[in-house]
């Protein structure tokens, strides 16, 4: 098959993308702004471009578009909800529109922050989605827009709310910031003494999203389906690193939600799939990595 990628040159992106290079003829499209240690394989056609800017023909000449594309961050949406607005709907519906137009199948990254703080744990794909700040509304917004157009035009999508992944070559998220300052014995500062997190291995994120190109009509939530207080996540990397920071907890910001955990009993049954990678054994492996560069 031919698969487009966008945001194919970041952390998620990157794994997808070598992945399904494997047997697949795939092609990128990534303004290139983020950062990583990650190499694309040789095989894989690189397109620099913003996906704000018309790529319609593009989507024409490959089978799957995966739409992975977007301003992630929480605090940067919450400084610019304008731009993450601009990015994560108006590009999201313009791919939507050529996807549908030419009959072409759309998997779109979604976000566990959909969901907000929810009060039962682990969060069921039908709870009610309450986001709570510009990334996440700007994610039920373009699910919103994929199924309805799944209704109204039979757009042959898949959807998958992803929660907090991490692994080697990752550089924007809360695991790679802690790894770096334990290393460097910098004070670390949590920000809410309750924060719970799924965190995902991405190995076995890719594995699931990979899947995903064979099947259709689905809303599936991919994550570990553990529970992880953040406290518990800085002391396993303080232990792993023999580091001599002090965890300082602090109040926590605004915008952020505070406790989450997927049930993926859905995407067990339904992607014959589960995660594998334990989160010590995942941070062992990230630390390993550093330590080899």
């Amino acid at each position: 098959m031919k698969i487009l990628i966008t945001g194919g040159a970041g952390f998620i992106g990157t794994y997808l993308a070598n992945k399904l290079s494997e047997n697949n003829e795939v092609s990128i499209i990534d303004n290139f702004y983020r950062k990583n240690n990650l190499k694309l394989n040789e095989n894989i056609k690189v397109i620099e471009q913003d996906i704000t800017n018309d790529f319609e023909e593009r989507i024409s000449q490959n089978d799957i578009i995966y739409h992975l594309a977007a301003i992630s961050q929480v605090m940067t949406s919450i400084k610019e909800p304008e731009l993450t607005y601009k990015v994560n709907i108006e590009a999201t519906k313009n791919i939507v529109e050529a996807c549908t137009k030419h009959k072409k199948k759309l998997i779109f990254a979604s976000s566990r922050e959909v969901y907000g703080t929810q009060n039962e744990l682990p969060v069921k794909l039908n709870a009610e989605l309450k986001p709570e700040n510009p990334y996440a509304s700007s994610k039920v917004a373009g699910e919103a827009i994929i199924r309805a157009y799944g209704k109204s035009y039979k757009l042959d999508y898949n959807i998958v709310r992803l929660s907090n992944v991490y692994g080697s070559g990752d550089v924007e998220r809360v695991v790679p910031k802690f790894i770096n300052m334990f290393r460097k014995n910098q004070d670390i500062e949590l920000y809410g003494s309750e924060k719970i997190i799924d965190f995902v291995y991405i190995d076995d994120a890719i594995d699931a999203i990979s899947i995903l190109a064979e099947k259709s009509q689905l809303i599936l939530n991919i994550g570990s389906g553990t529970q992880t207080k953040l406290v518990e996540l800085a002391n396993i990397i303080k232990e792993l690193t023999n580091s001599n920071s002090n965890i300082n907890i602090v109040k926590e910001r605004q915008g952020e939600v505070g406790r989450f955990c997927a049930d993926i009993s859905e995407t067990k049954e339904k992607l014959s799939w589960e995660p594998k990678t334990s989160l010590r054994e995942g941070l062992n492996q990230m630390i390993n990595s550093e330590n080899k560069k």
